[in-house]
């Protein structure tokens, strides 16, 4: 009952004997009771019906214990990627075919850009022109706003300029007015006294005591001596008092603080004409360019995305692409895109172990693991991704009574030479396993944890005690399973059929196998490495039961 584990472990030998095991068994039952008859028939001094024939006992022994599910599917790459190019222009150049071998930003297609240069060439002649005339509107903004501050800068400016000179006027009144305290003086000079006189008319009603009918000047002068000179000349008026002075040079400065506001709002329309004709020309830059056409030119060069093989060209030189012009799959990780049984569903679980054989590689095993189960199906004898599936079922179809099948992803790991995408392939899907446990069939245990065993002194004994022994068991599959404690040890001999045998608890029993092998009970003994015991379920068939009998080997 020892065989390789491994997708290959039910070979074409293996499978045979599975087919055939059960019409084995029951014609070796057949021929062990109707010897058990001819023996009691003939009294055989063995009581042949007492024995054990092949097929009632199993040696037992270390072996690696697995519970698989077989299933079909196909290579895939861990990722791809479909070029397409919205380009409406003739392939020029084409420098892959499917199964090439590409790096990462390796030149692949050339398209065709005679049209697209046209088009660059008199779109950037606009742009130069609306970008100049744009440039000139900044300069002449520019030009307004320099000639305006070197106008405040050199006290050119008209506004600001009256306003200072109302402000000196101011001023040189107030001083004449200190100067003149204790005596009435005369303004000499027509035009200050006629601006002073104007202030001073215009601050009269404003000033304390003020009746708005005049202001307050100095007495009028005594006559002149005999040949003195007037006062001031013709003109002169009478001097103000310091108060109305002051208040005149304080109205004048205000005045100028106005002046000096109302410029510096004019600076910052001057600026904010400037900040515009720059927006203006930059936005003349970019209005007729927003990089359309100089990415066009660039996509008509078109480059490996990753690294990988191509796996398909849809153009040839001269053609006009629709769409799509090649595709590359990234072959650094490849996948095995599988479906299994409803059924098989629960016992996959995520890092299941996995072995495989593929068409193109022959018997080559190789490994690898479940990364993941879809969990929604779809009706019939192959299910594709997800995506698929689930549009299967959003169709609103039931399949018509066809079994549910569900995607799996198995990722491959180790040694990939010679598998290639798209193959098919043969995949075993480890869902228990038991390594170096004693393995014996599952019919041997009755009530939960007991087995009988055949008892014996020494290894080529061919007849001992039926004893009961109490065992603890773990993995199993649909024949064997294994037991990882109890008082079972290897080399023991396990009765198959402890039902038939129960009542023989305490007595002595003889092995009437002529083809029993005590080498086999020492070598259990002595722990020696032997094959596994595995049951495969397939994906769309149960697993054929498997016989125990010791003398049935499987490669």
């Amino acid at each position: 009952m020892v065989s390789d584990p491994g997708v290959n472990a039910r070979s074409p030998q293996r499978q045979r004997f599975s087919k055939t095991r059960i019409v084995g068994v029951t014609l070796a039952t057949t021929a062990a009771l109707f010897a058990a008859s001819c023996g009691a028939i003939g009294g055989g001094e063995d009581g042949g019906h007492d024995g054990l024939l092949a097929g009632d006992y199993t040696i037992a022994a270390e072996e690696n214990l697995t519970n698989s599910i077989v299933v079909n599917g196909n290579i895939a790459p861990i990722r791809s990627v479909s070029i397409t190019t919205p380009l409406q222009s003739e392939v020029e150049r084409l420098a892959v075919q499917p199964g090439d071998r590409v790096a990462k930003d390796q030149f692949l297609v050339q398209m065709n850009t005679d049209a697209l240069q046209r088009q660059l060439a008199k779109q950037e002649k606009q742009q130069a022109s609306a970008q100049a005339e744009a440039m000139q509107g900044v300069e002449q903004a520019k030009s307004q706003l320099n000639a305006y501050d070197q106008a405040m800068a050199n006290g050119s400016n008209p506004a600001v300029a009256q306003a200072q000179a109302q402000v000196d006027q101011a001023q040189a009144a107030l001083d004449a007015a200190l100067a003149a305290q204790g005596g009435p003086r005369m303004i000499a000079s027509p035009k200050i006294a006629a601006h002073v006189q104007k202030m001073a008319g215009e601050l009269s009603s404003r000033l304390p005591g003020g009746s708005g009918h005049g202001i307050r000047t100095a007495p009028p002068a005594a006559p002149a001596a005999p040949g003195a000179v007037p006062g001031g000349g013709q003109g002169a008026v009478p001097m103000l008092s310091v108060e109305q002075a002051r208040a005149a040079l304080q109205e004048s400065q205000a005045a100028l603080q106005a002046a000096k506001a109302q410029a510096g709002q004019e600076r910052q329309q001057l600026q904010a004409q400037v900040d515009s004709a720059w927006r203006a020309a930059e936005n003349a830059s970019a209005a007729d360019d927003d990089g359309t056409l100089q990415l066009q030119v660039q996509e008509a060069t078109i480059n490996a995305p990753m690294a990988g093989v191509v796996t398909n060209v849809d153009v040839q030189v001269g053609d006009i692409p629709q769409g799509r012009v090649l595709g590359i799959a990234d072959d650094s990780r490849l996948l095995i895109r599988a479906s299994v049984r409803e059924a098989d569903v629960p016992a996959i679980k995520q890092d299941n172990r996995v072995e495989f054989t593929s068409t193109a590689t022959g018997k080559k095993k190789f490994t690898g693991r479940v990364t993941r189960v879809s969990p929604v199906g779809s009706t019939g004898a192959s299910a594709g991704s997800g995506a698929e599936a689930a549009a299967a079922l959003s169709a609103g179809g039931s399949g018509g009574g066809s079994s549910v099948m569900f995607p799996v992803e198995i990722e491959v790991t180790g040694d990939k030479e010679g598998l290639l995408l798209g193959g098919s392939v043969r995949a075993e899907i480890i869902t228990e396993e038991a390594k170096n446990s004693i393995n014996i069939p599952r019919d041997a245990v009755y009530d939960e944890n007991k087995v009988l065993v055949l008892a014996t002194e020494n290894p080529g004994d061919t007849s001992g005690v039926v004893e009961e022994r109490t065992v603890k068991t773990g993995a199993k599959n649909d024949v064997d399973v294994a037991v990882t404690g109890g008082e079972l040890k290897p080399g023991d001999i396990v009765i198959n059929w402890p039902e038939n045998f129960k009542d023989k608890v305490g007595t002595t029993v003889k092995v009437n196998d002529d083809n029993f092998d005590p080498e086999q009970v020492r070598n259990a003994k002595e722990k020696k490495p032997t094959s596994s015991t595995a049951a495969t379920t397939p994906a769309t068939s149960s697993a054929a039961p498997k016989s125990s009998a010791p003398t049935e080997k499987e490669s």
